[in-house]
């Protein structure tokens, strides 16, 4: 199988660029993608390109900040919020006083809600451009260690949040992802975010659709690539 990066179309057969290419008056006319996707030669390549996607490989963007030999040898697992809470306090409770456990423990109680349960236990969440570089939405994934399982509810308490910003690298895990087993919340993701990325070459104004995607199985260490952007965030 093949892989397809969609944030800069690497792996996308020819035969559809070549395509794309002769509507180029069409992306550089508009600036979005909801205006012209039910145009018949817009509709055709986002509906094929996501066929092609879906049978073969895409890439997934993790935004985090981890330990990278974490990463390195496990993977990204599967866990439960609680098992997140658990492995942090027994990797780094060192790292706090009492007092800031202590903190640390209730705010968790306080913010992670049977609801919390539901929507986020054991679900590996992913971009698929990098765009949340630029517009800020991967900011504190990069800013404050063990994603928001951790941290949402303590970046509020200064001397934590703070201590949370010293441990481990800001990194984007790129993961080789079975398009079937991603969960999203559009219509053919994959062909719209191939379009929209295409579009936005021709276009500098044209808006960009990602989709957020998450899975319920883990990606092991041999499908990921890390990339250290530590120079761009600390």
């Amino acid at each position: 199988m093949n892989i397809v990066n969609l944030d800069n179309l690497e792996g996308l057969p020819d035969k559809f660029i070549n395509r794309l290419k002769k509507i180029n008056k069409i992306f550089v006319s508009f600036d979005h993608l909801e205006h012209i996707e039910n145009i018949p030669l817009v509709r055709d390549l986002i509906k094929e390109i996501d066929s092609y996607c879906i049978a073969n490989v895409i890439i997934g963007f993790h935004f985090t900040r981890a330990e990278i030999k974490d990463i390195k040898d496990a993977g990204l697992l599967v866990r439960t919020g609680s098992e997140i809470r658990e492995t942090f306090l027994k990797n780094y409770s060192h790292l706090f006083s009492p007092n800031e456990i202590k903190s640390i423990v209730d705010a968790w109680k306080l913010n992670f809600s049977d609801d919390d349960v539901k929507y986020r236990d054991k679900q590996i969440n992913f971009n698929f451009t990098q765009d949340a570089l630029n517009n800020g939405g991967a900011e504190e994934l990069l800013a404050y260690y063990g994603g928001e399982q951790i941290y949402s509810p303590l970046i509020q308490i200064d001397n934590i949040k703070d201590k949370l910003k010293k441990i481990g690298t800001p990194i984007i895990i790129k993961c080789k992802l079975n398009p079937m087993n991603v969960h999203t919340n559009i219509e053919k993701p994959w062909g719209k975010i191939a379009v929209s990325s295409y579009h936005r070459t021709q276009n500098i104004n044209a808006s960009r659709i990602d989709q957020d995607g998450y899975q319920l199985v883990p990606v092991p260490p041999t499908d990921i690539e890390i990339i250290n952007i530590n120079h761009l965030v600390d």
